[in-house]
């Protein structure tokens, strides 16, 4: 179970989290040692050095102070965290696991129901074929098991004293803030019968469900088997522990970051040194000799990034930049120097009225070919101070910390990202976005499709039949579903369409490139959580070249554009749709908007609106 297929892998993110995945395995299987070993390669010059920013480093950040305590090693710094010394372990890991059982009691909803009220031998035993039954019992469970963990490690349930609660009241506290700190002020409640219920009899019942019915669980199911495993490991009940993760790691093979990160409990921690969940984990001294011996032979190199644009800065003064825009609305806008943040790079922006950020984007496109600058409107949610620090400013808008959580590389100055983003494959990174599409099951995805025709008056004469003809191809059955609809005279393009956003403050800017899609390499959107930076500039760039689509506004989560080539046919509209699908999911999931529909809104439309949030 210690995987080797990315040893030599191109891509450093691919080989880098394998390794690590793997060295959390070891570790929980009692090889701390040998996992730490191989993970200090990360630190060194070679073939897997860590560059300085990313995702992963983030990862190893969080892994590698676990591994080198369960290791009983200096921790040494890597990337935000500073080193630990053996010295400071015991004091380190005696605060962590305070914080991190704190955690795992701390309740974060409210308690609508004694919880466990129907358990009893028969209920659990049966609850695969109750499906019905199952989420109350996740929920049920989460009530029981915190409880059982604050008793265990004295500790709170994360709540609020209730006095406190009155006395905020006194002070003028909103009612809806006061509604989510109650949450926390009342005790759980547990029904006699679940506060019988041992806890390898609750994990018992969850494992049982999900081998039966070959559901995952959820998060829920992940909460119930992490603080089962910590109880029974923590009260000496070793063997019971061991089944517990041999049930936990079957149903989700990556849990071992989340036994790992208990390490730092006293017990758990000997019981890991141990080596007693080998067998759950699947790992044996052998196996290990192996994978060392694999991360040894690595000689694969990351790939050299491009060179870096030239950085663009030209000689002029605010003065001549002003004159530039004489006979224009720009001209009397009063204009920021604002810096970029790290790479000398500077970008003029003004606050313009909401009402008319329109027109002033448009007149400031018309310039481009003089001013070498793409112009683009956004917000500050913060507000709209008059009297903002061009620093200040430069830091709210074109802040690099975000862009740190991407893909790993050394340089996260805008010009980097725009630089490779010219060898981005956009058709390999699409299908990486695919990688990460929930995809309901399909009698939940026929229910959907059911409501949705019910919902605009449409028959559902023909469905089972003309799904059946699909052979499980979802895009072509909504192909049949818009002729359908189309049929019945209920195509209705408006319905796939949304408002765009009216800002309460507006802001132009004149970003120091030519081209729309660079702007989201000087300022950060939500939708770069789910892929790289320099892949969402080439797909945004092949839009671009495709449809004339090019950036308007661009307010964090939300990204407008005004397009010059929009699709003409249905079938490629289709195309477009999940392309949009795919890059921000929220742009169809938060109005409960079907693809089909959102296509048809597309169809010779010259506004596109995407929507990606937390």
């Amino acid at each position: 179970m210690l995987k080797t297929l990315a040893i030599q892998d191109l891509d450093l993110d691919r080989a880098i989290g394998e390794l690590m995945t793997s060295a959390e395995r070891a570790s929980v299987a009692g090889f701390a040692r040998e996992a730490f070993q191989a993970l200090t390669a990360l630190l060194d010059e070679g073939p897997w050095r860590m560059p300085a920013h990313g995702a992963i480093m983030h990862r190893l950040q969080r892994l590698l102070p676990d591994v080198a305590f369960l290791a009983d090693q200096a921790c040494p710094a890597v990337g935000d965290q500073a080193a630990i010394s053996r010295a400071r372990q015991p004091e380190w890991g005696t605060q962590q696991a305070i914080a991190r059982t704190g955690a795992l009691a701390m309740v974060g909803r409210r308690q609508l129901q004694t919880a466990g009220a129907d358990w009893g031998e028969a209920f659990l035993a049966t609850l695969s074929q109750r499906r019905q039954a199952f989420a109350s019992f996740c929920v049920d469970a989460e009530f029981v098991l915190k409880a059982r963990v604050a008793r265990q490690f004295r500790c709170g349930t994360g709540a609020i004293d209730p006095q406190q609660v009155t006395q905020l009241a006194a002070l003028g506290v909103a009612a809806d803030v006061l509604a989510g700190l109650s949450v926390t002020s009342e005790a759980i409640e547990i029904a006699p019968a679940a506060e019988a219920t041992e806890t390898l009899t609750i994990a018992r019942a969850l494992a049982r469900y999900l081998g039966e019915t070959g559901d995952h669980g959820g998060y829920l199911a992940d909460f119930v088997f992490q603080a089962s495993w910590m109880l029974l490991a923590d009260a000496g009940k070793v063997p019971d522990a061991k089944e517990v993760a041999a049930a936990w790691l079957a149903s989700r093979p990556d849990a071992c970051s989340q036994i790992l990160g208990l390490a730092v409990v006293p017990a758990i921690r000997d019981a890991l040194r141990s080596g007693a969940f080998a067998q759950a984990a699947q790992v044996d001294a052998e196996a290990v000799k192996a994978w060392l011996a694999a991360v040894s032979s690595r000689r694969a190199t990351r790939r050299a990034a491009p060179a870096n644009d030239p950085v663009w800065s030209p000689p002029r003064s605010a003065d001549a930049f002003v004159s530039s825009l004489q006979g224009t609305s720009l001209h009397d806008l009063h204009w920021r120097q604002v810096p970029v943040p790290g790479n000398g790079e500077h970008a003029w922006v003004a606050a313009v009225p909401p009402g008319r950020r329109k027109p002033l984007w448009q007149e400031a496109m018309a310039l481009v070919d003089r001013t070498g600058r793409w112009p683009l409107i956004t917000t500050l949610w913060s507000g709209s101070p008059g009297s903002t620090d061009v620093d200040e400013l430069g830091e709210a808008l074109f802040a690099r910390s975000a862009y740190g959580f991407g893909a790993s590389r050394d340089d996260l100055s805008p010009r980097s990202f725009i630089a490779t983003s010219r060898s981005v494959d956009t058709q390999v990174f699409l299908d990486e976005l695919a990688q990460l599409e929930y995809r309901a099951d399909e009698p939940g995805q026929l229910q959907a499709w059911r409501d949705e025709l019910a919902s605009i008056g449409a028959s559902l004469d023909g469905v089972e039949e003309a799904w059946a003809s699909c052979g499980g191809d979802r895009l072509r059955f909504e192909h049949w579903l818009a002729a359908h609809e189309a049929a019945q005279d209920l195509a209705d393009p408006e319905r796939g369409r949304q408002p765009s956003f009216d800002p309460d403050n507006a802001w132009l800017i004149l970003l120091p490139t030519a081209h729309g899609e660079d702007a989201l390499a000087y300022l950060h959107w939500f939708g770069l959580e789910r892929g790289s930076t320099d892949g969402f500039i080439a797909l945004l760039r092949r839009w671009r070249e495709q449809h004339g689509a090019v950036l308007f506004a661009h307010y964090g989560t939300m990204l407008e554009f005004v397009v010059q080539r929009p699709p003409l046919a249905f079938k490629d509209a289709m195309r477009l749709a999940r392309e949009h699908l795919l890059a921000a999911p929220c742009t169809l999931v938060l109005p409960g908007m079907a693809l089909r529909h959102y296509a048809l809104g597309l169809v010779g439309h010259a506004e596109w609106f995407l929507h990606e949030r937390p």
